[in-house]
């Protein structure tokens, strides 16, 4: 009888342990053009993502929907983005409802959500904010991202839902703003960080401003205005709003049809977008400036050296022609004084790269202890962020020229050199308090980090002798 085979884990025991799959930080190149046509269903998608001019024709934009049209002339730009966005601002969704005169319900309470009834529309849905004698309703809000489809202006509906009974409504006005749409397309996806929108006029970009601003996940705001009221200043212009408010997540390019021979001029914000996504590649040396790029398919803007002083005041961009033959966008700026488009960009780029670097440590880590030996991993993990900074061209080394700040036996003083371009401080454990340590907190990490920079002018002196 044959001897059974002895397994081999009795005298090498492997123990195989996959470890999980990091997650990747976002590429901060793609960007999302929103417009009205109805090709998105807005209730049950809102985003779609494209890689080809054909795919949105193919779904049912056509060459003249604005979507395309803005979206073809971000394509056009050398390198193009490999992928974009298209989002839907529905023009039939809830804006305004108010409770219909005499027929306000009984024993509603505040916070009750509400479906408006009208025909074929649907998912409409608004919410209870004030109440009055008997749970009569006297105050109603549309809910952003539950605004629904397919309503028009009309009075005495009936609705679904909430603790009372009886409510009629009066819808007196439709269509999401601008604002609401972007408020509804960052809620469908987080993935892009660029927006523009299509035919947004001054009062869009100032409601949109703040919110992307403050938006989560970060993102940036461009738009086109030919508003005479820019080029001369005057007072409460949307160049000098924006420049008081002090908002860095917006890209302002001052573009007109110049009479109509140059129509697409209006798309002018869509054109910078796609430069700014095609050549955000995260490559070696990839870091760049809006300053100075050409923008294909707009004609340049005939502006007097007046003009360009008083946009440039104004931290307005805009499309010239120089005499050497240069045509070229300037000057690649946020509203807020010396905060360019690109710093903008490489922060969150930055920040996403230590948040998710340090986030992966410590999800594939086993643990990471509250020692030292456990903070120098984490600063490993941020510096692997500041690392990618310096291979992309936005760090570089030099001199510290901000505060003095002591870290441990560190101090960074002003002209102090960071030879890197970049250094990662933490105190030790043996200076964290108890109450620190019993809730796992982590030694804080400060960074100092010294921005590349670009040469957006300079001067020469010549000195001739005969």
């Amino acid at each position: 009888m044959a001897s059974p085979a002895l397994p081999l884990s009795d005298i090498v025991d492997v123990v195989v342990q996959v470890s999980p799959q990091s997650a990747v930080a976002p590429q901060f190149n793609q960007a999302i053009i929103i417009g009205p046509s109805t090709v998105i269903p807005s209730q049950t998608q809102r985003v779609r993502q494209y890689s080809s001019l054909t795919q949105m024709l193919t779904d049912g934009f056509t060459s003249s929907s604005p979507e395309y049209i803005k979206a073809e002339l971000m394509q056009g730009q050398s390198p193009a983005a490999q992928y974009w966005w298209i989002g839907r601002q529905d023009l039939t969704s809830l804006q305004t409802v108010v409770p219909h005169s005499g027929n306000a319900g009984l024993n509603y309470v505040v916070n009750d959500v509400i479906l408006v009834n009208q025909g074929s529309a649907s998912a409409g849905y608004v919410k209870v904010t004030t109440i009055g004698a008997g749970g009569a309703v006297t105050g109603l809000s549309v809910l952003t991202a539950q605004d629904g489809t397919g309503y028009s202006v009309a009075t005495g509906l009936t609705t679904t839902g909430g603790s009372g009974t009886g409510l009629e409504v009066d819808i007196s006005a439709v269509g999401e703003s601008y604002l609401v749409a972007v408020e509804n397309c960052r809620i469908a996806s987080s993935i892009w960080w660029g927006v523009t929108c299509c035919g947004a006029t001054t009062a869009d970009a100032e409601a949109i401003a703040p919110f992307v601003q403050s938006m989560q996940p970060v993102g940036c705001y461009f738009h086109t205005t030919g508003d005479a009221a820019v080029l001369n200043n005057t007072t409460g212009n949307l160049a000098a709003t924006l420049k008081a408010a002090s908002y860095t997540r917006v890209f302002l390019v001052y573009s007109t049809t110049q009479g109509g021979t140059a129509p697409n001029n209006i798309y002018a914000d869509g054109a910078a977008l796609g430069v700014a996504m095609g050549l955000n590649t995260g490559l070696p040396n990839s870091a760049f400036t809006l300053m100075f790029k050409p923008l294909v398919g707009v004609i340049p803007e005939p502006l007097t050296q007046s003009q360009v002083t008083t946009l440039t005041s104004l931290n307005v961009n805009f499309y010239v022609g120089y005499a050497n033959g240069s045509t070229i966008l300037q000057n690649g700026t946020s509203p807020t004084t010396a905060t360019w488009f690109d710093q903008v960009l490489n922060r969150d780029i930055l920040v996403a790269a230590m948040q998710y670097n340090v986030m992966n440590l410590l999800v594939g880590s086993p643990k990471v202890p509250q020692t030292d030996p456990g903070e120098t991993q984490l600063i490993d993990a941020v510096n692997q962020a500041c690392q990618a900074g310096v291979l992309s061209g936005y760090l570089a080394p030099g001199v510290w020229k901000g505060v003095t700040v002591t870290i441990g036996n560190k101090t960074i003083t002003n002209q102090t050199p960071l030879p890197n371009g970049f250094i990662a401080l933490a105190n030790s454990y043996a200076t964290q308090s108890a109450a620190a340590n019993a809730v796992r907190q982590a030694m804080p990490i400060f960074v100092f980090v010294i921005e590349a920079g670009a040469v957006n002018s300079l001067m020469i002196g010549l000195y001739i002798t005969p």
